[in-house]
């Protein structure tokens, strides 16, 4: 019987299961809500027990649904961000997401420190770095910070929850914990922040391929899978993402945008030192497919800027066409500033060129163009080389958003709607560790559509208003900080009674 590849994503929005065959045809899937997370102003936590629990459910769904022979489960999940345990394998207490905006405040007050930092490790710690979630809470709560035995990432909790062991692999943790030079470890991270803990609260480290265990008698009982089934641990949610849209799996492909919750830009480079810029919130992961590293800007601010302005502004189409304005849009709403490329916990938004013949349209559209001016800057950045840009995630569904994409930036944007990218991404890694399939472009597939730049007056509007974007930003920057601290002077005094 031909085997079957089970695939486990846990996002920020959804928990997702995906089945394959070996010849990369989707078989079955499973998708529920993430009801684990809480948001409270600042505070941005997802509950661990309710988090397994969904992750067992979808699995349960999805398994039910093949009658051929599983060979195997490779799991990811959201990155970044602090989900603790105890010495037994227990959370201690809810998770600090990679939405968390708690931390923020250390990054204004601790420059030098960042700075060391960045040189050792390639990227500059940020308010949803583990590193500084663990010493916001060393710092303001060192009882539970005591408690503490493994600082685990989503993907690890719940590979400990699938197998009982605790491990992590290289490419999630050593833009915060190590060197992507060497590939080791630095005990500079601990020592520059002042963390009492550091690298000893990370599980055991190994290569992915390597990271692997069995499926687990409580976990089998719970998935209706069989106990034993080698259960592997992939790489991040991002990486796999970007794989499933083609970079370093689809000939062509050099770039590639995510806009989910939040929005990635990344590209493959044999030499990241060769980026004509990088900012502090800029990543550097190794390839787990070959030879090169992803270089790729996490921004917190990416689709769901939409979702923000519609809860804000009455009537916004959901999903307009090209309404051409002078509105210029600052897409900067997330409680934890901005990540990359501009880095920054003070970011805020802001609206220019509004007037009171301002539409709705007007609105939505502006915040369409805000993420594709983002996009530019930061592939601009990067140093991308030539090639098509793949486009994921839920904007990729707009077919607007990405013409206007591909002409601002002058290449090829692909486009594959509803592709399951990073489960199809992760099927590819698993493909080949667990069924030692290599191509992993039999995986992947062919993009549903390729949209080239247009020439004309669109394309004389969108390098102006480009500009004037940037320039607006450069010149309203240096309020940023200002700004923030008004509104926790206002927020002090809506407190007061």
């Amino acid at each position: 019987m031909a085997p079957v590849l089970l695939c486990l994503d846990s996002g920020t929005t959804s928990v997702k299961a995906a089945a394959f065959d070996g010849q990369g045809r989707l078989l079955a899937g499973a998708e529920r809500p993430n009801g684990a997370l809480h948001r409270d102003g600042l505070r941005v936590e997802q509950d661990m027990d309710l988090t397994r629990a969904e992750a067992l459910a979808v699995l349960r769904d999805c398994a039910a649904q093949v009658a051929g022979n599983v060979a195997g489960l490779i799991v990811t999940g959201q990155g970044d961000g602090l989900w603790p345990v105890d010495v037994a394998g227990r959370p201690v207490g809810r998770a600090l997401t990679w939405l968390d905006g708690r931390a923020r405040g250390l990054v204004a007050d601790m420059a030098p420190a960042l700075d060391a930092v960045q040189a050792a490790t390639g990227s500059r710690p940020t308010a949803a770095a583990a590193s500084l979630q663990l010493l916001w809470l060393q710092r303001n709560d060192p009882a539970r910070h005591a408690r503490i035995a493994h600082a685990l990432r989503l993907k690890e909790w719940l590979f400990l929850s699938l197998t009982g062991r605790a491990l992590a692999e290289p490419t999630a943790l050593l833009p915060v914990w190590g060197d992507w030079r060497s590939g080791a470890l630095t005990p500079v991270v601990a020592e520059s922040l002042g963390l009492s803990r550091g690298t000893e609260l990370l599980p055991e480290l190994s290569p992915v391929g390597a990271a692997r265990a069995g499926l687990s008698e409580e976990a089998a009982q719970a998935t209706g899978l069989p106990q034993g089934l080698p259960v592997l641990l992939g790489p991040g949610d991002v990486q796999a993402t970007l794989i499933g849209l083609g970079l370093g799996s689809r000939q062509g492909v050099t770039r590639a945008s995510i806009f989910g919750t939040s929005a990635i830009h990344a590209c493959l480079l044999d030499d990241p030192a060769a980026m004509s810029q990088a900012p502090a919130g800029a990543m550097i992961q190794q390839f787990t497919l070959g030879p090169g590293y992803l270089c790729f800007h996490p921004c917190f601010n990416g689709a769901t800027l939409l979702q923000h302005l519609s809860r804000r502004f009455a009537d916004l189409p959901a999903a307009p066409a090209p309404d051409y304005s002078a509105l210029i849009l600052h897409p900067f709403l997330e409680p934890g500033g901005e990540r990359a490329p501009w880095t920054d916990p003070h970011a805020s938004g802001a609206l220019f060129g509004l007037g009171a013949a301002t539409t709705p349209g007007q609105i939505a559209w502006a915040g369409r163009e805000a993420l594709a001016f983002v996009t530019r800057a930061s592939h601009a950045m990067m140093g991308a080389p030539d090639g098509a840009l793949s486009l994921g995630g839920g904007l990729a569904g707009d077919g607007h958003f990405a013409q206007f994409l591909a002409t601002l930036t002058g290449c090829t944007v692909q486009r594959s709607p509803g592709s399951h990218a990073g489960l199809r991404g992760l099927a590819a890694v698993g493909a080949r560790f667990l069924l030692d399939a290599p191509d992993p472009a039999v995986w992947i597939g062919n993009p549903e559509q390729s949209l080239a730049p247009e020439p004309g007056p669109v394309a004389a509007y969108a390098e102006r208003k480009y500009r004037l974007f940037t320039a607006l930003l450069e010149a309203s920057a240096p309020f940023w900080e200002p700004l923030s601290n008004l509104r926790a002077e206002a927020e002090r005094l809506m407190e007061t009674p």
